[in-house]
């Protein structure tokens, strides 16, 4: 593999790891039931960060 396809593989790790982050402070604050108007906003942005990985891992996307 290229250094670059590495570099972009590890990038996706990363996000990956922050979506993984953002869904335990949601599941926290599920499992509490508190912060309802925080938990909205934390599925956006789960939301917003699975649909970046989904794309960036198409093929399509993948650097040469």
């Amino acid at each position: 593999m290229s250094a670059r396809l590495l570099e972009y593989i590890a990038n996706q790790q990363c996000m990956a790891t922050r979506l993984v982050g953002v869904l335990e402070a949601l599941q926290v604050l599920d499992n509490e039931n508190v912060a309802q108007s925080a938990q909205s906003l934390l599925i956006e942005v789960a939301y917003g960060m699975a649909d970046e990985l989904n794309r960036a891992l198409d093929s399509v996307s993948l650097p040469d």
